[in-house]
């Protein structure tokens, strides 16, 4: 393709996505419930007249191939470009967490940043344990009641399908704090955590031993947010996120009124 053709085919592109854009704007400006919208008011000659400059707009082979291209890069520049943001942001919101659990830990045991790693990694892999044995007791001084319960019922509806989920292998790789609360005494106080781990993980049927969910013969990579507070004498997991169910990051607030310098 010369740069005539090639300069001619980046026009067409502008201007099929001037008519998308404009005709995509007008839908969103005038949608109305049930689906309603403006009613169209184009005279003939209007129609007749742009007839003939939409034939211009007809790609060839090698001009769809082309767009078809661009459009996959975009795709994955957007892509690409969310999962930066996403990752900008949280590296952000640990910097932040940290440097507050630090500057806590001047005036609290409690935000002993150290003691809340060790805290954190027993959990990690107690829970872990527990939920692959299908017994909640294993883990019951890491979770708080409401996560004990939760996965207690989730274990017990396994055991009546026969189903056992398999986990082999686990690594925590990363646990880094990214919004924490400190309000008066310790009831209120929280730490939100991103986890990071890897492992085989899938799931069989007992009767059988046949995998009905997962591979056995991989390893998985997986982000989790997991949520802690202070029970007694150590901080225990009392909700665990998927990552897809977080999209906004604004969630992980960290405040710490007259701690933080």
């Amino acid at each position: 393709m010369n740069k005539i053709k090639f300069s001619n085919f980046i026009n067409k592109i502008l201007v099929m996505l001037l008519v998308i854009f404009i005709f995509s704007g007008q839908t969103i400006a005038f949608a109305r419930a049930g689906g309603g919208s403006s009613s169209s008011s184009h005279s003939s000659s209007s129609s007749s007249h742009g007839s003939s400059s939409h034939r211009n707009l007809y790609l060839t082979s090698d001009e769809k191939v082309i767009a078809i291209a661009l459009g996959i890069v975009a795709i994955i520049v957007i892509i690409l470009g969310k999962a930066i943001i996403r990752k900008v942001r949280l590296a952000i919101k640990e910097h932040k967490s940290i440097a507050t659990i630090n500057n806590l830990s001047k005036y609290d045991d409690n935000w002993d940043f150290n003691d809340i790693k060790k805290d954190i990694e027993t959990a990690f892999y107690m829970i872990q344990i527990a939920w692959r044995e299908k017994n909640q007791d294993l883990a019951k001084e890491c979770m708080s009641d409401y996560l004990y319960d939760k996965h207690k019922s989730q274990t017990d509806a396994m055991n009546l399908r026969k189903e056992k989920n398999i986990l082999k292998n686990m690594v925590l790789l990363d646990a880094a704090p990214i919004g924490m609360q400190d309000m008066a005494g310790i009831n209120s106080d929280y730490i939100w955590v991103h986890i990071k781990a890897k492992s085989k993980d899938y799931t069989i049927n007992e009767e059988t031993d046949e995998v009905i969910k997962g591979s056995a013969s991989r390893n998985v990579y997986f982000e989790e947010y997991w949520k802690f507070i202070k029970k007694e004498k150590r901080w225990v997991v009392d909700s665990i996120k998927q990552v897809n169910e977080m999209t906004d990051l604004d969630f992980f607030r960290i405040e710490a009124p007259n701690r933080y310098d």
